[in-house]
């Protein structure tokens, strides 16, 4: 098990709304999110900016807490680095709010890749990371983050590049879990939220 941090601070503008609060097949859009983590975590931190706060927390299942985005608007590694600021956990997988079909098995693959580095993170075939669904030793990435802060670098990949041993895994390894790898599908538009009901339909999960 690894606790887990959710980045709820995305504010939907191309959609319309705060982005965790956005409806997909009658449920908030975060709302699978938790679903995921809860299955593999002991603690979810959900980070979000001071506005969004009293809208989420009647979603939060009894493990998940709020957090608050220690600096607003700096981006995904304040996030990342504010939410590992409040676990006390060896390792935690990092989860945006806006990706509803995480596979955990996926989860629990990168969980058991972690074990030993500083972080697991999923590699494309081009090269391009996934470095938020990922999963991170707390204490190193924490150094890590805080260096990468201090030096103005403000994005998650200059954590990433800070760290000592990342193990790298290739998403073809993932495809036996999540054969379309619709775990790292996330909503940016109109259409991502057309495309998303389209899939929980087929699934047989849309209300």
């Amino acid at each position: 098990m690894a606790d887990a941090i959710i980045l709820a601070g995305g504010r939907g503008g191309r959609i319309g709304g705060p982005k965790p609060l956005i409806e997909l097949g009658g449920r908030a859009l975060i709302s699978y999110v938790l679903d995921a983590a809860e299955e593999v975590s002991d603690e979810i931190v959900v980070v979000v900016g001071e506005e969004e706060a009293g809208h989420l927390e009647s979603l939060l299942p009894r493990k998940a807490r709020i957090a608050r985005d220690l600096t607003r608007g700096g981006g995904p590694l304040i996030g990342v680095y504010s939410g590992l600021a409040h676990l006390r956990s060896e390792y935690a997988v990092v989860l945006p709010c806006d990706s509803p079909f995480i596979n955990t098995e996926v989860l629990k693959y990168l969980i058991g890749r972690a074990e030993g580095a500083d972080a697991a993170v999923p590699l494309w075939p081009n090269g391009y990371i996934e470095p938020l669904h990922s999963v991170y030793n707390v204490p190193a990435a924490l150094e890590a983050g805080k260096a990468a802060i201090e030096a103005e670098k403000l994005r998650v990949h200059s954590m990433i590049e800070r760290l000592k041993e990342t193990v790298y895994v290739p998403v073809e390894e993932l495809r036996r879990f999540d054969p379309g790898l619709l775990t790292f599908f996330n909503i940016n538009s109109g259409e991502d939220l057309k495309r998303a009901e389209a899939i929980l339909r087929r699934r047989g999960l849309s209300r």
